[in-house]
């Protein structure tokens, strides 16, 4: 009997992995690893160390607001065991907010289990057991279950998953494949050419015994990447990847191993024109599945049913539009398929589907996720969907979904996570502060791509005037919404009246033709009037106390006018301001205005307003918008984003290391009138702070990629005092 995961796809960056690794020399090994790891460890505390000795860390960010702000993980190898349980790898950190890093295990009845947590360093491909209690898990890591590992390990299914203390046979690079035979022997495929104390080119057996040492009588040598195993009922192995040749004799993509491990002669699939990728036996037959554009002496592309004897069954031919990644056949002898395929089994389907008879699509079964399944494993009347989505069978489900086999109704389970990429963009309003970004969750809640955030630092859910300009924002990432938007949010602004002027990388808005610029009026409609029309991306946008709006981008034209990436907008009907037009020769990714008048402008340029100036100028808000002569702090690189607090003070945000020939990590306080940075604001980040605003009472809050900033952890957000004040509650609106 094999025990392994029921189905298994190598993780979905393979071929990228591939492309660039067969070119490149062997990953390092053990001892390279190990003294990476500890430079590693030394760098860290080095730079733990700087910014409390060199640079003094001030203000730290307030109490509140500090989220946990997570996306979906990638799930790409599943395991259930005997009892029910399941293992889970990846590439993840977390599982519903529990840290779990690359592996973790949910009990029967799908919770998490609190005791088990090898916590492999990296990712996780492959999974098997040997029904004995123990666990197998290649990959690619250091470090698992306590122990030094590279690539493979085995770890107790119970307890709390400890490492063999033995067992190591350390391949020299990636696993992608694993199976466990009937005598619980080992094999394991990859990219490795070493392992278990022998030279073993992508594919080896091993003992489960000792330290798992290479079985020295088998060694059949494929000559390119294994990337998939799978067991017939008669115990024979087949092996499909990028190969050319197995123990000698010519085998593309796909061979047949007998029980005994002896290449099967007289088995040859044919494959031509690319790689076996899936593999998946049931009801008799081998289901094939990869890159590969003929098998069997057809021209079958993409996926294909085997007789034992390795004959093509013609008759079975689902054509799937482009190449399957990975498959399973449950007990009925439905077949499911996943790739990035948009049509299969005469149906349209995307990403994933179910072939029954002749391979035609399940009518009734269409979960459509959004992101790429790496891993399926079907049990009684569901499967188990593992990969990269967020939304399968019309829900949110992380990484991770349950999915009826009848219907393909997503049962409950637990979310797949990792930490988000940040926050993008800030709104201050009088309801609270909306904040946009690349998330899903926020401390254990939904709220896909936007949330608003209440006077007290915490998330509020509650209805308010402006709801309509939180779902544009959610609606222009990827959330559904009463407006579609075609493209991306990147600024927002709110005039007096409580309409809204925003701009992106969007060509309509709710099906009406917007060129990067449109206008939301206060009662969540588009206005019909306001539609200045830049021929680019708009990016930045500031509003002044008249109502004029400044839009900044990578355009070269609104309205039909000539504006070299800048532009003064009416707020009312988007008229192009005739005179100003001070123009920049890159990209403006940040704008802010302040009580006088004058524009501050950030981005990638080196010269606006007919001066030279780095990253960063000041404009007269009026007349041509003229460069101020005397301002010009300059960076050392991009500003992402600008905001001017009551004071008249600047804030700027970005990937610089220097402003003003200061050092300043990512975020510095300039004076309005000299441009000089302060001496005394220094928080620093170490990502970059792609969104400012500034809120009354001195706050400034702070998104962007940033994991601490002020010398404290904070995902991506942060309220920081921008002035010499405390605050009673830790937070103030």
């Amino acid at each position: 009997m094999s025990h392994r995961a029921a189905v298994r796809r190598p993780l979905a960056a393979d071929s990228i992995m591939r492309a660039s690794l067969a070119v490149s020399p062997t990953p390092p090994r053990r001892l390279l690893a190990r003294l990476a790891g500890r430079l590693r460890c030394r760098m860290l505390g080095f730079l733990l160390l700087v910014p409390a000795v060199a640079i003094a860390q001030s203000p730290a960010p307030l109490p509140r607001p500090d989220l946990d702000l997570v996306t979906n993980g990638t799930v790409m190898a599943l395991l259930r065991l005997a009892d029910g349980s399941r293992i889970v790898g990846g590439r993840f950190s977390s599982v519903n907010g529990t840290p779990r890093l690359n592996l973790a295990k949910l009990r029967p009845d799908g919770t998490l289990d609190p005791d088990w947590n090898p916590a492999p360093d990296r990712e996780v491909y492959a999974l098997a057991d040997d029904g004995a209690g123990h666990v197998y898990v290649g990959g690619w890591f250091y470090a698992i279950g306590g122990q030094t590992r590279d690539n493979l390990a085995r770890i107790d299914a119970g307890g709390n998953g400890a490492a063999d203390p033995a067992w190591d046979p350390a391949p020299s690079s990636f696993v992608y494949a694993l199976d466990v035979d009937a005598a619980g022997r080992v094999y394991v495929g990859g990219q490795f050419d070493t392992i278990g104390g022998q030279t073993r080119s992508h594919l080896a057996r091993l003992s489960a015994s000792g330290s798992g040492a290479a079985d020295p009588a088998w060694n059949p040598a494929p000559d390119g990447n294994v990337l998939v195993l799978a067991r017939d009922a008669s115990g024979a192995l087949y092996a499909g990847g990028a190969f050319f040749e197995v123990a000698g004799q010519p085998r593309r993509a796909l061979a047949r191993f007998a029980d005994d491990g002896t290449l099967d002669g007289a088995w040859d699939a044919a494959v031509t024109g690319g790689s076996v990728r899936a593999l998946a036996y049931g009801s008799g037959a081998l289901y094939v599945g990869g890159e590969f554009t003929g098998i069997g002496g057809q021209g079958l592309r993409y996926l294909a049913r085997l007789a034992s004897n390795g004959t093509l069954d013609a008759a079975w031919n689902p054509a799937p539009d482009r190449a399957v990644d990975t498959l399973a056949v449950d007990a009925s002898g439905a077949v499911y398929a996943a790739g990035p395929f948009s049509a299969i089994g005469g149906q349209p389907r995307s990403l994933l589907a179910r072939l029954i008879g002749s391979g035609a699509a399940d009518p009734a079964w269409n979960p459509a996720p959004n992101g790429s399944v790496a891993v399926l494993s079907p049990s009684g009347g569901a499967i188990d969907v593992g990969g990269r989505f967020f939304t399968i069978g019309g829900g949110y489900r992380l990484g991770l979904a349950t999915l009826d086999t009848t219907a393909a109704a997503v049962g409950a389970g637990p979310d797949v996570e990792s930490p988000a990429s940040g926050t993008t963009m800030l709104l201050r309003r009088p309801y609270g502060l909306l904040v946009g970004g690349q998330f899903l969750k926020a401390d254990g809640r939904l709220t896909p791509y936007a949330l608003r955030l209440g006077s007290d630092g915490s998330i509020d859910t509650t209805p308010h005037p402006d709801d309509a300009i939180l779902a544009l924002i959610a609606a222009s990432i990827g959330e559904p919404g009463p407006l579609t938007v075609s493209g991306l949010l990147r600024a927002v602004v709110a005039l007096p009246d409580g309409s809204f002027v925003f701009g992106g990388s969007f060509t309509s808005v709710g099906g009406v033709p917007r060129q990067y610029l449109a206008k939301l009026r206060a009662d969540g409609t588009l206005d019909p009037v306001f539609n200045p029309s830049a021929s680019s991306g708009v990016y930045a946008l500031a509003v002044d106390a008249a109502g004029h709006v400044y839009a900044g981008g990578r355009f070269t034209s609104v309205g039909g006018q000539p504006r070299e990436r800048l532009v003064k907008l009416d707020g009312v009907s988007g008229a192009v301001d005739p005179i100003w037009n001070p123009g920049a020769d890159e990209e403006v990714s940040a704008l802010a205005v302040d009580s006088g008048g004058h524009v501050y402008a950030g981005g990638t340029f080196a010269s606006a307003g007919g001066q030279a100036r780095s990253y960063l100028v000041k404009l007269d808000g009026g007349g041509s918008g003229s460069a101020d002569a005397a301002w010009n702090p300059g960076a050392d690189r991009y500003v992402r984003a600008l905001a001017v607090d009551g004071a008249g003070h600047v804030y700027a945000g970005g990937d610089f290391a220097t402003i003003g020939g200061v050092a300043r990590e990512r975020i510095a306080r300039l004076d309005g009138g000299s441009g000089a940075v302060d001496p005394a604001w220094n928080p620093g980040a170490d990502d970059d702070v792609r969104a400012l605003a500034a809120a009354p009472g001195g706050l400034i809050y702070a998104g962007g990629d940033f994991a601490v900033i002020g010398g404290l952890p904070r995902r991506g957000l942060a309220a920081l005092a921008g002035s010499d004040v405390l605050f009673a509650d830790g937070f103030e609106p």
